[in-house]
């Protein structure tokens, strides 16, 4: 009896594993599917808001050459999702004394910001890295709706601009702590989102040297012997990254042009000539201006694209609406009446002559309600010179060149910031006087 018994017990005791491990499976199946579903929603809680489209432009005939690849839309929609990175604050604020007295190492000024980030009125958020693995910051100040947005030192050798900003952003954090009235009633009314090294790795080798790149295996260091780093503009991968950008006319020019004379199809060690890149949209710094642009475009009230060589500021895009034109111009005309620096307009821009691609060409675009096109890989309206688009955010889009000589001294640099206007500047721009 006790051997049937176990025999028909067997077929039981299987059926019973079966389903046992049937079980399991179905559990981890729905906790992987509730996890991924998780993670889906999740990326669309920080879900970038930007128009996609399926598109090209009808008169891509007019195109003579493109030079550069598309962004592809994968890297685009990562830069969509990409999720906010605040640093955590758990210290208390200290007043920041920096007055020009001296060079300031990147990590220093990584110091300050993490410093800046301990008072309730700002926020700093990394929102990249450099291709030398450096953090890229994003600093957030004030409590407004209109956002005035300032970038600096895209190129390599222009860091007079990333102390500017440092200098201003301590000032301001320092009066808003102390309890300035007049700070905190500007900083209730506005918000400053400023990115004030786009290029770390080219701030801190134009400074401190070449040796300063932690990854020797870069185009820069591989280089050094043959480049002159007085007049240094690239990143560490030799991109010019202020051509980088994913615009409408980037990487490319029309029939009846030729490609303009300072533009390379290769990387070059020529202090004349300057390397686009293969594909736009390429560089890791590049990803990061673009990602924290697009998170602040729709309410900015300024954009100032900060350069630091001839006290010159360039406003308006040929290819872009007569509104946007207007706007951009007054406001250069303001600019220059605080600073006396000469104001260049249309003439002095170009397009569709190889010189594409600029961060003032994508944040305009922006403005004028440009898409991203997965065809193209850029910027997208239905023509390449679109004078009649339509507006959509109203700011105006300025590069502005402050200092007269290629420089490192923050001597320099102090009297431009206090006698030659900049100090004035950024504090009209606070208090929404131009």
């Amino acid at each position: 009896m006790v051997r049937k018994r176990r025999k028909r017990l067997k077929p039981l005791v299987k059926l019973i594993f079966f389903i046992l491990v049937l079980t399991i499976v179905l559990i981890f199946v729905y906790k992987s599917l509730k996890k991924e579903d998780d993670n889906i929603k999740n990326e669309e809680k920080y879900t970038l808001k930007f128009d996609i489209v399926d598109k090209k432009e009808e008169d891509e005939e007019n195109i003579e050459k493109t030079f550069e690849e598309g962004m592809s839309v994968n890297d685009f929609k990562k830069i969509l999702l990409q999720k906010e990175n605040y640093i955590k604050s758990n210290d208390k604020y200290n007043q920041v004394l920096y007055d020009f007295d001296r060079k300031l190492h990147y990590s220093e000024i990584e110091n300050i910001l993490y410093n800046i980030n301990n008072s309730e009125i700002a926020n700093v958020e990394i929102i990249g890295k450099s291709e030398d693995n450096r953090n890229i910051y994003g600093v957030e100040i004030g409590n407004g709706k209109d956002v005035i947005y300032i970038d600096a030192n895209v190129h390599a050798a222009e860091v007079a601009s990333t102390l500017f900003l440092t200098k201003y952003m301590s000032e301001l954090v320092n009066g808003y702590e102390l309890g300035d009235k007049a700070i905190k009633s500007a900083l209730n009314s506005v918000k400053l989102a400023i990115i004030p090294c786009m290029n770390p790795d080219g701030y801190e080798v134009y400074n401190f040297g070449v040796e300063s790149l932690n990854n020797k295996n870069l185009w820069l260091y591989q280089n050094k012997d043959n480049i002159n780093f007085n007049l240094i503009k690239s990143n560490a991968n030799g991109v010019d990254l202020n051509r980088n950008f994913p615009t409408q006319n980037a990487g490319m020019y029309f029939k009846g042009n030729t490609l303009i004379n300072n533009v390379s199809l290769e990387k070059t060690t020529s202090t004349s000539k300057y390397f686009n890149g293969y594909s736009v949209g390429s560089e890791s710094e590049t990803k990061a201006a673009m990602y924290f642009m697009i998170k602040h475009y729709r309410n900015t009230y300024a954009y100032m694209n900060m350069h630091s060589q001839g006290r010159v500021i360039y406003a308006g895009k040929p290819n872009l609406s007569t509104e946007f034109n207007n706007l951009s111009q007054k406001f250069a005309k303001n600019v220059a009446s605080i600073t006396n620096y000469s104001v260049h307009g249309l003439s002095s821009e170009e397009v569709g002559e190889g010189n594409d691609g600029s961060v003032t060409d994508f944040m305009a675009e922006l403005a004028n309600g440009f898409k991203f096109s997965s065809k193209t890989g850029r910027l997208y309206t239905d023509r390449h010179i679109n004078n009649s688009c339509k507006l959509t955010y109203f700011y105006p889009v300025i590069t502005i060149e402050t200092l007269n000589i290629w420089t490192s001294d923050p001597d320099f640099f102090k009297n431009e910031y206090y006698d030659r206007g900049i100090k004035n500047l950024f504090n009209s721009l606070l208090n929404k006087k131009i």
